[in-house]
């Protein structure tokens, strides 16, 4: 499917917004395939999807996993929302992703998150309620270990509480913010 990926990406797009699922741009796509590549490459073999929708978001982490992956990488979606957890699967199916395992979680992602071991965790993007990233970043503080990448989805709008800009900013995270239109704060774990 290589050759018809990003009409597929842009109709999956589209369907989320039909949806009513305030889908990210394909902009931010390209900077969570990009971000995803460099993660596998470098070792990183879990990925975390925060906030997965119908699957869009983790369609590009896919992607970008599957081409830097170094043997099998594991890419977990976690998705409150029963029904739009069961349209993951459907959704990353035509991607014929060939070395990453997708696990599609129904739940609340900050427990998800709590229940893995410390070091764990190579690659994040979380878009789930801002005024819980403080948590998250909380949480991924001891799950991530150094190298270990999170990506926040609307650094601008609906800005995240001040807090979490004041811990991202503070050891052990060095980050910067993509001024993409909604902004997407990436970390780097030192």
């Amino acid at each position: 499917m290589i050759g018809g990926v990003r009409e597929y990406l842009e109709d999956l797009r589209r369907a989320s917004l039909r949806m009513g699922i305030p889908a990210i741009d394909p902009e931010d796509g390209m900077i969570l395939e990009a971000t995803a590549f460099q993660a596998a490459s470098a070792g990183a073999s879990l990925a975390v999807d925060a906030g997965a929708g119908i699957g869009y978001s983790t369609a590009w982490i896919a992607l970008g996993l599957e081409a830097g992956c170094r043997g099998e990488c594991r890419l977990v979606a976690i998705e409150y929302d029963p029904g739009k957890a069961r349209r993951i699967r459907e959704s990353l199916e035509p991607l014929g992703l060939e070395k990453v395992r997708v696990e599609v979680v129904e739940g609340d992602a900050l427990e998800y998150l709590a229940r893995l071991p410390s070091g764990s965790l190579g690659y994040a993007f979380v878009d789930v309620e801002k005024s819980q990233y403080p948590a998250v970043l909380d949480l991924l503080s001891t799950l991530q270990p150094s190298g270990g990448v999170a990506l926040f989805h609307n650094a601008y709008f609906p800005p995240p509480p001040r807090s979490f800009y004041e811990k991202a900013s503070a050891p052990p995270w060095r980050s910067l913010v993509i001024p993409t239109p909604a902004g997407m704060l990436i970390a780097i774990h030192e």
